[in-house]
C-alpha cells in the first residue's frame, strides 16, 4: 500500500480543507460523501475500503468547542 509523505499529506489535507470551505456549510456533507465515493473508486478494492472505514471510525474523538 502506497503512503503519502508528511509533506504530501499536509498539502492534500490543506486542499481538502479549502474545498470543504468552498463547498459551504450547507453542502459540506454532500461534498464529503462525494469525495469518499470518488476515493473508494480510485482505491478500487472493497476490502481495503472497508478497512479504511473501520480505521476512520476507531477512537474517533468527540468534537470540541474552539
Amino acid at each position: 500500500m502506497a503512503t503519502l509523505s508528511d509533506s504530501d499529506r499536509d498539502h492534500v489535507y490543506r486542499a481538502a480543507c479549502l474545498a470543504i470551505s468552498a463547498a459551504g456549510a450547507d453542502r459540506e456533507r454532500l461534498y464529503l460523501a462525494r469525495l469518499v465515493l470518488l476515493l473508494m473508486d480510485e482505491l478500487g478494492d472493497a476490502e481495503r475500503c472497508l478497512s479504511v472505514i473501520e480505521a476512520a471510525a476507531a477512537d474517533l474523538p468527540l468534537p470540541r468547542m474552539s
